[in-house]
């Protein structure tokens, strides 16, 4: 199965005076267990050239992912084919490689379940792009750039231009992620700014509010005047005290 190799690496590193150091999912790969030339031992594994640590290597490395009998077969060219390609003292390999390699350079096969490779293959990427994302919102976090411009959903352009600085100015505050003291004192006045804007704009839909309410208000006494007015009419047409007179004569 393809999850058994994915994401499982070898891991080299070459040491001082030669104490070179190989891996295989952060465990030593004991070279004693492959050295197997009693009279002239290798003390350590190599790579970057043909030389025996380098093919007692290739054998140790064989042997993990396939077998012995792999090993002892194709231990010279996986030598020649992929180690002595390998110069820098530090390398990484992963063991779907290796198998791959085997597949293709052997007489002998290792069944991969193409589909869970896959599977494996894009959950890795997917990983890999979630470490990035993550690194990048620290990096964004942190950054006295991209905090600000966060903070105004603003891009670096518009910051650009608010503090009359070129673009390339801007991208070399943001990889030191420090600006010099006059830009943040005139960022703290835009912010002040910015806040007095936003009271002043807030006090203004009050003071429309208000103003409508006294509108609505004056409105209404207008019609309340108005409907009295109509009453006093009312009473005036009928002339109360006239009734009221001959009513007593009756």
């Amino acid at each position: 199965m393809a999850k058994k190799f994915k994401g499982k690496y070898f891991v080299g590193s070459r040491g001082y005076y030669g104490t070179n150091s190989v891996k295989y999912q952060n465990i030593e790969i004991e070279i004693t267990k492959y050295n197997h030339d009693y009279a002239n031992p290798v003390a350590n594994f190599d790579w970057g050239n043909t030389k025996k640590g380098t093919t007692l290597l290739a054998s140790a490395i064989l042997s993990t992912i396939a077998s012995p009998t792999v090993a002892r077969i194709y231990s010279n060219k996986y030598t020649q084919n992929v180690l002595q390609h390998f110069k820098e003292d530090e390398w990484k390999i992963e063991a779907i490689e290796v198998v791959q390699w085997i597949n293709n350079n052997t007489d002998y096969t290792i069944k991969l379940d193409e589909e869970s490779e896959k599977k494996a293959q894009d959950e890795e990427t997917k990983e890999a792009q979630k470490t990035i994302e993550n690194e990048k919102a620290n990096l964004s976090a942190n950054n006295v750039v991209d905090t600000f411009c966060m903070e105004f959903n603003i891009k670096k352009e518009t910051l650009a231009r608010i503090l009359d600085v070129p673009i390339d100015t801007i991208n070399n505050w943001r990889l030191e992620n420090e600006m010099p003291k006059l830009a943040l004192k005139a960022l703290e006045f835009y912010k002040a700014g910015i806040s007095f804007k936003e009271k002043s704009s807030k006090l203004k839909i009050e003071l429309n509010h208000f103003q409508e309410q006294l509108l609505q208000k004056q409105t209404q006494i207008e019609l309340a005047e108005t409907e009295l007015n109509r009453y006093r009419k009312f009473i005036n047409a009928i002339d109360i005290p006239t009734l009221y007179k001959k009513y007593k004569e009756l």
